[in-house]
């Protein structure tokens, strides 16, 4: 059999985004995906819950998480919608029947070109900034990151998973994984036209539009679909910004109710249960209080902001971008009861992915809504 050369993906405890390392595999298997049965594509109007705004108090509350996750701030948000589940296989399918489009987990399968990348990142070398180019070079190739589930590990960056391939069956009402942030803006760029609103994203620069068509950092002024602001995601997560661990209003963590890896760790917030090694269909379990389902596991969650240090000071509506490299929240359907508290954070760069990685849409409130 072809030898694959993969880069090995490791969410580390930190939160701060994906660990690579090389590694160097036979072969990790031919992923598979079943269509099942077909579901309306599109986000309309009955897919959003209107979540009230308030001011809460942003971060690690129980003091029990990552650096990252503090300081404790407070943050007033305003009126908006979001999507009561993560954007489905069906409705990522209809984009890309609609337009096309091909994700960043589909480029070209050049082994060549990998296999060169690998050696000199293997060759020691290089320095810090080469091995980020070497990165974004590897990012333009073919794959994700795969989570074996049978393993319980990352086993490597696999040349042939993306979103209709993850690695396990899913249903057209599975959510959507393998898809980086790129892929998420351009979708909710789609919705944006197929309901005629403006776009909500500079597609090459990640920039955020106003109904204009002009960059904007007030998030209030963008008409279209988007993704949540982080601290949108974190406070419709918590029920309108309580002191809740989890985001379906929990403090324990059950396989019962949410969709992760519930057999492994030693945490005073978790129930030992079964783990099943896959998505579980969208709104398999109960929402949280404002009808918003899976906010903890199932699949990760891209946000709009880019990834950083929190700030102690009070804000309002707060859309954050100081760095490349762009957040998900939420945990996902392998990783532990740690990673799908709803102050955990991860950061990758924007065209990253892999068989863990969704999301969910959110929309302003203006005139006329």
């Amino acid at each position: 059999m072809m030898k694959r050369e993969v880069i090995t993906a490791k969410a580390g405890a930190s939160g701060v985004g994906l660990v690579w390392s090389l590694v160097l595999f036979l072969t990790l298997g031919t992923p598979v995906v079943s269509h099942g049965q077909t579901t309306s594509g599109g986000v309309g109007p009955d897919d959003l819950v209107l979540v009230r705004g308030g001011t809460f108090q942003m971060g690690d509350v129980f003091g029990e998480g990552d650096a990252d996750e503090l300081p404790v701030h407070s943050v007033a948000l305003t009126d908006f919608y979001l999507q009561r589940h993560e954007v489905t296989v069906a409705q990522f399918r209809a984009f890309v029947e609609e337009t096309g489009y091909s994700t960043s987990a589909e480029g070209p399968m050049d082994l060549e070109a990998r296999r060169k990348i690998m050696e000199q990142l293997a060759s020691g070398a290089v320095s810090e900034e080469e091995m980020k180019g070497l990165h974004q070079q590897f990012l333009l190739l073919s794959g994700a990151g795969y989570w074996d589930a049978e393993a319980r590990a990352w086993t490597g960056y696999n040349p042939r998973t993306n979103w209709r391939t993850p690695g396990f069956v899913q249903a057209e009402n599975h959510p959507v994984v393998s898809v980086s942030w790129d892929d998420a803006i351009r979708f909710c760029n789609w919705l944006s036209r197929n309901a005629g609103l403006p776009p909500a994203y500079d597609e090459e620069t990640g920039a955020l539009l106003d109904e204009r068509g002009e960059p904007t950092g007030d998030v209030t002024a963008v008409r279209g679909y988007r993704l949540p602001t982080e601290a949108e995601w974190e406070y419709a997560a918590r029920e309108g910004g309580r002191e809740v661990r989890f985001g379906n209003g929990e403090n324990t963590a059950r396989s019962s109710e949410i969709v992760f890896n519930a057999d492994v760790g030693e945490y005073p917030y978790l129930e030992r249960g079964a783990y099943e090694g896959r998505t579980l269909p969208v709104g398999s379990y109960l929402p949280n209080a404002l009808g918003v389902h899976d906010m903890s596991g199932n699949a990760w969650e891209w946000v709009s902001d880019t990834y950083g240090p929190y700030s102690g000071a009070s804000q309002r509506n707060p859309y954050v971008v100081v760095s490349d490299r762009r957040i998900l929240r939420g945990g996902r359907w392998g990783g532990s009861a740690f990673e799908i508290r709803v102050t955990h954070r991860s950061s990758w760069p924007r065209n990253d992915r892999c068989n863990n990685s969704g999301f969910r849409v959110a929309r302003s409130i203006g005139e006329g809504d």
